[in-house]
């Protein structure tokens, strides 16, 4: 499996809220770098794991793929997510996502979120 169809199952697996088949496709030395309104650094899949469970309340709805490009090992994606919080608010973020793929697996992602303005 490429590198595209390998980040777009890992796209798939976020928007089914599938957190094991995403970890299934982390390195165990994962680094994810999520810059929006504050930075986020995570090392490793357990703590990947860990900021998985804090996000419990908060699902997936949708989210559309405006751009998909790949060469070699690395892989972005971007577009729009809707998703749904405990109290059942609504709310949408612009998203880029680059992925950097080692032997099959997601070593490193960079993803920049915004707020969507209503």
């Amino acid at each position: 499996m490429g590198t595209k169809e390998i980040v777009l199952q890992v796209v798939e697996a976020f928007d089914n809220n599938d957190v094991e088949k995403i970890l299934s496709f982390f390195a165990d030395d994962v680094v994810w770098t999520m810059t929006g309104t504050n930075i986020t650094v995570m090392n490793g899949k357990a703590e990947v794991e860990r900021f998985f469970g804090g996000m419990e309340e908060v699902k997936m709805i949708s989210s559309t793929k405006d751009h998909v490009v790949a060469e070699g090992n690395t892989a972005a994606v971007d577009g729009l997510v809707k998703c749904q919080g405990k109290e059942g608010k609504v709310f949408e973020m612009y998203y880029a996502d680059f992925y950097e793929l080692t032997d099959g697996k997601v070593k490193k992602i960079s993803s920049y979120v915004v707020d969507k303005k209503q």
